[in-house]
């Protein structure tokens, strides 16, 4: 998510919640699972629409009793369609399987397992409809997973509606569409390619990281390849979405040479509406989905398109989201800059974006350890490891840089840790903190545990080049004006008032009962936003607008050097 994600754009960091597993070797004891998807009925006005599921499963052993099927209640905030499905049958060779449902302890991640009421033996069919309301979530902001319908097609991912199969065995998967209940000119994609696709031997859970996508698309590039890159979108934007695509194409192409790629790896960028996260962004399996609104300006889902496209090349085996969201934020402007498709002012504006977020943020020592159990509670936690991990790969390139008097750089460490990624070695934070320890001795795991600890990331003021300098501005902080957690779950409730604050002198009390439709990480990113809240108060329902900020502190900023040209700068 480039910050405009979770951050600037949204959520990647569930990023690292979602990338799952590549497929395992092909293997003699692998079984068949075969997906048939029939989207239909599909209600443009009213953003109704309906997902039949199809599943044919090889080979199922299970005791009367035990869990046969799952799928997540809620992911990352979100919530899926486990709860909303209709019309579940499973039959074996003896006929209907009886099932009754029950539910993992409530968390950040829990499930519904569905459990047979009797002993199954052999292949068996499943079948539901998931229900598509396009009615904004209740939970708020997390990534862009659900079912939608948009342009009279339907898209999700499949982590909110295909239920696995509560097992560890590879499967041999067949991807089916049923597009009668579409009509003429319907077309359907998904994360590993175009219509019917057939997956070699690997977990089920390949399924849960993939987009899916049907109905009358629009294309970028055409023809369509399987090969390379393509984007997919449907319905009207409120932008020329094909010129964005295209300069997406390029910056793809870009990327997978700096990255050492071997090949044209196939890419997929999806494009979905989004009520309350526009311009948000999720990384996926060979892909990602990017969002936007009404009010979206093209130019600024470039960063959330090159952020999310960095992260096919920051998956590793490590803990935590500072090393593949530190990464993408890190080079989220600079590789476009390099690459020729940004100027240097946007480069420059992309810098400061994430410094101003970062030192005006009052939790900003938060331990790295804290993020993970937090990360939901708290937008100020929910961008840690964006904005300190940007800021923390920047100064580790600016110390690379001076230890080797300008012969290596961060780039070195990120390939090598590439390298050994393709070729099958461990990529952990001990790989991690063995490269920093060979550029830069002992200094090398003594700025990295300080970063773990929270300690402050600055940059020198020349790390970002010779064409920028550092100085200290202002700020507000970020600042709700009552306790962040009164955001958290289904029925959000405001508690811990903050006297004088600017929550209370816009009208809001302690027990109002609120809904929003923004992002409030993309709030805390603009000084400017305002923040509404459409609050219940006994029989009164009215909305509530005020400036989320606080009190005014130093800041950290870039600027153009005096008399610098686009040519001194970084390169």
């Amino acid at each position: 998510m480039t910050i405009s994600d979770f951050l600037r754009h949204p959520l990647s960091v569930l990023a690292a919640v979602m990338l799952l597993l590549g497929a395992s070797p092909a293997s003699a004891s692998a079984q068949t699972m075969q997906v048939t998807l029939r989207p239909g009925d599909v209600d443009v006005a009213r953003g109704l629409a309906r997902l039949d599921v199809e599943l044919k499963i090889s080979a199922m052993e299970a005791d009367a009793g035990q869990a046969v099927l799952t799928l997540p209640v809620v992911i990352a905030n979100t919530d899926t369609i486990a709860t909303t499905l209709t019309d579940l049958t499973m039959t074996d060779a003896l006929g209907p399987v009886p099932l009754t449902v029950r539910d993992d302890p409530v968390a950040l991640v829990y499930s519904r397992n569905w459990i047979a009421g009797r002993a199954v033996s052999g292949d068996v069919t499943v079948r539901y409809r998931a229900p598509i309301d396009n009615t904004p979530p209740r939970r708020g902001s997390g990534p862009p997973f659900s079912l939608r319908t948009e342009g009279g097609g339907v898209s999700g991912v499949g982590n909110t509606f295909i239920l696995l199969p509560e097992d560890d065995r590879d499967y041999r998967i067949a991807l089916r569409w049923d597009l009668t209940g579409l009509g003429a000119g319907a077309g359907a994609t998904s994360s590993y390619g175009e219509g019917d696709v057939d997956l070699e031997a690997g977990k089920a859970d390949r399924l849960s990281s993939t987009v899916f996508m049907a109905g009358p698309m629009q294309r970028e590039p055409m023809p369509v390849s399987n090969a390379g890159f393509s984007a997919a979108w449907m319905g009207e934007t409120p932008f020329e979405a094909r010129p964005l695509m295209a300069w997406t194409h390029q910056l793809h192409g870009w990327m997978s040479r700096f990255f050492d790629e071997p090949g044209d790896p196939p890419y997929r960028v999806f494009m979905r509406y989004n009520p309350i996260n526009a311009g948000g962004g999720v990384a996926l399996t060979r892909s990602f989905l990017v969002t936007y609104g009404q009010a979206t300006d093209p130019a600024d889902l470039k960063s959330t398109l090159s952020h999310e496209m960095i992260h096919t090349w920051t998956q590793w085996d490590g803990r935590g989201q500072w090393y593949g969201e530190g990464i993408a934020v890190y080079y989220q402007g600079l590789l476009p800059y390099r690459a020729g498709l940004i100027t240097a002012d946007a480069y420059l504006a992309d810098i400061n974006d994430t410094a101003r977020r970062y030192y005006s943020n009052l939790l900003n020592d938060t331990p790295d350890d804290q993020i993970a159990p937090r990360f939901w509670e708290d937008s100020r936690i929910r961008v840690l490891p964006y904005d300190r991990g940007g800021l923390y790969f920047a100064v580790v390139d600016g110390k690379i840089r001076r230890a080797s008097q300008g012969a290596r750089s961060l780039d070195d460490l990120i390939l090598e840790m590439n390298r050994r990624r393709r070729a099958g070695e461990t990529v952990d934070e001990a790989a991690w903190v063995a490269l920093l320890t060979a550029e830069l001795g002992a200094d090398g795991p003594m700025l990295h545990a300080a970063m773990k600890a929270g300690e402050l990331m600055l940059p020198e003021p020349g790390d970002y080049g010779p064409c920028f300098t550092r100085y200290v501005a202002q700020a507000r902080r970020f600042d709700l004006g009552f306790d962040p957690k009164s955001f958290v779950g289904d029925v959000k409730t405001i508690r811990g008032l903050v006297p004088g604050s600017a929550a209370e002198r816009a009208g809001i009390r302690n027990g109002d009962v609120v809904t929003y439709a923004v992002a409030m990480d993309g709030v805390q990113s603009n000084q400017e936003a305002t923040l509404t809240l459409q609050v219940t108060r006994g029989d009164d329902r009215f909305p509530v607008t005020y400036l989320p900020r606080g009190e005014e502190v130093d800041v950290y900023q870039w600027r153009r050097a005096p008399d610098a040209a686009d040519a001194d700068c970084k390169a």
